[in-house]
């Protein structure tokens, strides 16, 4: 268990932050986030995404998988892991729960593809305000339920970014709620952790070009809805993190999710977890899934994957 606090320099990252600035001009994940017309800024964000790449080697097709239309990147037969249809990657893409969808992660899917040589299915949930919760987490566990018929024996790594994040986290508490242990590990960046208000955000200086606190509010409005929110569900920070699968945290040092993502962190210490947690000064929320795009990104990535076969085969060992 540890906390790495690291510092962002390169010229890679800092080009990022401009093209993350340009990219989210107008998707106003703030206190107007109920008055934006979703449909249309999603239109507009999946032309660009059509446009995707994708790591050399890895072919990407669709796939009817759980109720839902998702992708699935597979790697080189050749240069695959030996034994990889016994372990398959969810990634659960960010975007507010508002936006976002499988095409939108292909680049970052396709690297852990490569980089670990597992297939990886970009799970594509439903979205509010359309389909407020518990729409993309049944459809995030029912794919995790049907990959298990299907590969009764596969071992499952769950990745998700922001939205995707507390999607994954949830999905795996849901899982382990209904004894489903085929859940190993969980790679978390910038997750959201609480609709309730109850973690104090004035603790920690914040500067986020991305995500307003303000959202919160908003997201309570077109996504908890009438729901309870101190569902574990849909706030995690009330979850029981006993016997939760290994987990793989990063944030930025000063978004506002820097509280979520720590009691992330301290929620599974205090459960005996085995946890780790990058801190990174100077970057942007979800930065990590920027993948080999920067330097300190591409050694998160590196560590990422370390992560994922350290607890495979940790898993495989003691079953």
């Amino acid at each position: 268990m540890s906390i790495k606090i690291r510092q962002a320099k390169s010229k890679e990252i800092k080009k990022n932050i401009k093209v993350v600035k340009l990219m989210t001009r107008g998707m106003s994940f703030d206190e107007n986030m109920s008055k934006v017309n979703w449909k249309a800024v999603r239109r507009i964000s999946n032309i660009g995404y059509a446009f995707m790449p994708k790591e050399k080697g890895i072919k990407v097709y669709r796939i009817n998988i759980g109720d839902t239309v998702s992708e699935i990147s597979i790697p080189d037969i050749s240069k695959a892991n030996e034994r990889d249809d016994e372990v398959i990657i969810l990634y659960i893409h960010g975007g507010g729960f508002v936006s976002g969808s499988a095409s939108s992660s292909r680049g970052y899917s396709s690297m852990l593809a490569k980089y670990l040589g597992y297939k990886v299915i970009a799970v594509n949930y439903r979205l509010a305000p359309e389909h407020p919760f518990p729409a993309g987490l049944d459809d995030c566990y029912n794919v995790v339920s049907d990959v298990l018929r299907r590969y009764p024996k596969s071992k499952l790594i769950l990745v998700g970014e922001s939205a995707g994040a507390n999607l994954a986290i949830a999905t795996a508490l849901r899982a382990k709620d209904n004894g489903i242990n085929r859940i190993v590990a969980l790679i978390i960046h910038s997750p959201f952790m609480d609709f309730s208000a109850s973690l104090n955000r004035d603790e920690h200086k914040v500067d986020d070009f991305t995500v307003k606190e303000g959202c919160l509010k908003s997201l309570n409005e077109i996504y908890v809805g009438d729901n309870d929110v101190k569902n574990p569900y849909i706030s995690p920070i009330y979850g029981d993190y006993n016997g939760f699968p290994p987990t793989f945290i990063t944030c930025d040092y000063n978004e506002t999710l820097y509280a979520d993502a720590v009691s992330l962190y301290r929620l599974c210490e205090e459960a005996g977890v085995n946890v780790e947690m990058i801190q990174m000064k100077g970057a942007f929320h979800a930065f990590a899934t920027t993948g080999t795009g920067t330097p300190e990104t591409k050694q998160i990535l590196e560590e990422c994957v370390e992560f994922m076969r350290e607890n495979v085969l940790c898993f495989t060992m003691r079953n």
